[in-house]
């Protein structure tokens, strides 16, 4: 009986390991050769932000560039006059006198402006301040007011790019014309900046496309060469953002100039660049 039970487990334990091989060999990787005789096809697949990842053929972004000079100049200029209060005045100290003194040194700058053939509406009002100045006194331990500054700052349009270091000459020498109204009133006139922009990018939106979608057509068709494939129908186009541009030469400062020129001012050029994404088949 005790040596039919050790039989039974005996065949019991035999038929466990017989299984277990069989499950470990049908886990084992089979080795799987490929089938060379069917010709492989050069794909390039659309970017999942773009489509559908099952999409194929080639695609490609082409980039159109034009370089060209501004059509119009916009300058920051305008006045600051600091007004300090007489000592042991600080009852009788207001804004009012800085107030008066910048107000002539604008009009002032406005008749240079338009005696340019610079109209109203492209004179700006982009900035006006009136600041009462503090500083700190001891003996109370307290701050006192010491003075008002009175700042007047405009931005002007201007279209004839040769006459920009002109205009800006005529608005310093302002400085010398008014007169302050007291012996320690302090004016100043400033120039913040000279900035460079193409008022109508649109009439060269035609010629930046052209190129873009010529630029798009030489790509894929050497992606095709490369890849050893023919390229066929375009099927996707799209542009992608605006114009953009870039300015290549930045407004150079004031330096000191030859008696008798204007301020030199560098234009510089405009880099336009705008894209397109285009799909191609394959043939």
């Amino acid at each position: 009986m005790n040596m039919n039970k050790y039989q039974f487990i005996k065949i019991i334990s035999f038929f466990t390991i017989f299984v277990l091989l069989g499950c470990t060999q049908a886990q084992k990787p089979q080795n799987v050769t490929p089938n060379l005789s069917t010709p492989i096809k050069a794909e390039f697949s659309l970017p999942q932000q773009f489509g559908n990842n099952n999409q194929s053929g080639i695609w490609v972004t082409g980039k159109g560039k034009l370089s060209v000079k501004p059509d119009l100049a916009i300058i920051s200029a305008g006045v600051e006059v600091t007004n300090p209060c007489r000592q042991g005045a600080i009852k009788t100290c207001y804004s009012q006198p800085a107030l008066i003194t910048a107000k002539l040194a604008m009009e002032e700058i406005n008749e240079v402006i338009k005696s340019k053939g610079i109209q109203e509406k492209d004179i700006t009002t982009t900035r006006f301040n009136v600041q009462a100045k503090y500083a700190w006194d001891d003996k109370t331990r307290t701050q006192i007011l010491v003075g008002y500054t009175v700042t007047n700052i405009i931005s002007i349009k201007l279209k004839d790019l040769d006459s920009i270091g002109k205009l800006i000459d005529e608005i310093i020498v302002v400085e010398a014309t008014i007169k302050p109204k007291t012996k320690r009133e302090q004016v100043t006139i400033k120039i913040n900046s000279v900035n460079f922009t193409i008022e109508n990018t649109k009439q060269y939106q035609k010629t930046l496309l052209s190129s873009a979608i010529e630029d798009a057509i030489q790509k894929a068709n050497m992606y095709a060469e490369f890849s050893k494939v023919k390229l066929g129908n375009l099927i996707y186009i799209s542009e992608r953002g605006q114009v953009q541009t870039q300015y290549q030469e930045q407004f150079r400062s004031m330096a000191a100039f030859a008696e008798g020129s204007s301020t030199p001012i560098n234009v510089g050029e405009f880099d336009l660049q705008i894209s397109v994404y285009a799909g191609f088949e394959i043939d």
